[in-house]
């Protein structure tokens, strides 16, 4: 199942999200402004536009804190000025999408669902775990490619997520795509 244009609007912008925290919306700011693309920061500036990208997570997860503000920088920065338009969705406020998109019943913090200008579903990405603000550089470059792979489009199979899905299911849908039963 896909989502359906019109909710992309029922979505937070970065400003309604700091705002939406109140005294703990300065700690998002800072994450947001501490974030850099680093070596990559040329790779995103090629991915096509425009792109619109839900990120569905939980906001009381310290693994959200620390990608949601990394994630957000990153599209504001991918492609040409205002190209990638994010929309956050917390989960308390958004439980459909949370079921939506499980994974053999797990529920990833961070889930980013990547559309192209014909509302084409063209990528998948699901947040790493353990990802920490201020935590381990490398880890956060691994987040900051697999995202890229999504935001640029997986056409050929945009329900993968680089990690954190079964080969049960990828295998399924793989069938699917392919007209099988």
């Amino acid at each position: 199942m896909s989502i359906p244009r019109d909710r992309f609007a029922e979505g937070m912008t970065w400003d309604d999200w700091v705002e939406m925290q109140g005294t703990r919306g300065p700690e998002w700011q800072i994450r947001y402004d501490e974030a850099a693309l680093g070596e990559l920061r040329a790779d995103f500036q090629d991915v096509p536009t425009p792109r619109f990208v839900f990120c569905i997570f939980d906001p009381a997860n310290a693994d959200s804190e620390a990608t949601v503000p990394l994630v957000v920088k990153a599209c504001d920065q991918a492609g040409v000025a205002g190209g990638v338009d994010v929309r956050l969705f917390p989960a308390d406020l958004h439980p459909d999408l949370v079921d939506q998109f499980r994974t053999d019943d797990e529920i990833t913090p961070t889930t980013c669902v990547v559309f192209d200008q014909g509302w084409i579903q063209v990528g998948l990405w699901r947040g790493m775990t353990g990802l920490r603000p201020g935590g381990d550089p490398e880890r956060e470059k691994e987040t900051l490619r697999d995202l890229l792979e999504a935001l640029r489009g997986q056409p050929h199979a945009p329900w993968r997520a680089p990690r954190y899905i079964s080969g049960h299911l990828q295998k399924q849908a793989e069938r699917s795509a392919e007209g099988a039963p």
